[in-house]
């Protein structure tokens, strides 16, 4: 269990002994998810921290006329949820569990706990959580304003970091990952997706066929300075 409690690299755990941890075990709560069930939904409390151990969680909202867009695609070692922010009268997005899932929680009285008892391991979950949230500011102010294909490209690359199979340079991503699921990511529409993809594929910036997305990472950056050759982008960020 203890070797759950990574933050990517960062052990909550770190420089506490045995009687401590056990201690922290007895506050939080551990509790697994099958896919496609809900972590948390709208309507659920908004008291709530999770530190993700295993599996992939992904947040969404709904738009006005039903469809799914997605906020967020959480990975083991990442802590989410609306315990920290201010309270509001907007309902919490969907979580859903994207395959077998692990997860921690602790509400606002067991958090509270926590500081009191252990404010070191409160600071370090603080410093992480606003390390991320920097990251994910960074990640939009890129994408606005930004080419529907410049859009995917740099989605692409920053899910490789998260999500990628193979080395540094070149990494192949989940098929799972759908047009629609790229589409609700970026804040266009699905055959904006398949379009741009087919586009980048004939100018050598993805490979693969089908689902399957191949990215070479020097080439994808390449193209978003302007220093690839290919067919011209589009225009419109649809």
């Amino acid at each position: 269990m203890t070797s759950l409690w990574n933050l990517r690299g960062l052990n909550l755990f770190a420089g506490l002994d045995r009687h401590e941890i056990d201690e922290i075990l007895g506050i939080v709560t551990t509790q697994g998810f099958e896919p496609g069930s809900y972590v948390f939904r709208p309507g659920d409390p908004r008291d709530q921290l999770y530190l993700l151990h295993h599996g992939q969680v992904k947040t969404y909202v709904l738009s006005q006329e039903g469809y799914e867009k997605i906020m967020h695609i959480f990975l083991p070692g990442d802590a989410f949820g609306d315990l920290l922010l201010p309270t509001t009268n907007e309902d919490l997005p969907w979580a859903q569990a994207l395959d077998d899932v692990v997860v921690s929680w602790v509400d606002e009285p067991a958090f509270e706990r926590l500081i009191q008892m252990f404010p070191e391991l409160c600071m370090n979950l603080f410093r992480h959580i606003a390390t991320h949230h920097t990251v994910d500011m960074r990640r939009i102010e890129s994408l606005i304003h930004t080419k529907a294909s410049h859009r995917l490209v740099q989605t692409l690359l920053l899910l490789g970091d998260r999500l990628g199979q193979g080395g540094a340079d070149r990494f192949e991503l989940d098929p799972g990952l759908t047009h629609e699921d790229l589409a609700n990511l970026i804040g266009v529409s699905r055959p904006t997706v398949s379009a741009s993809i087919s586009r980048l594929r004939r100018q050598g910036v993805l490979h693969g066929q089908g689902r399957c997305l191949i990215i070479h990472r020097q080439v994808a950056e390449g193209y978003l300075r302007g220093d690839w050759p290919g067919e011209p982008a589009e225009a419109s960020n649809a």
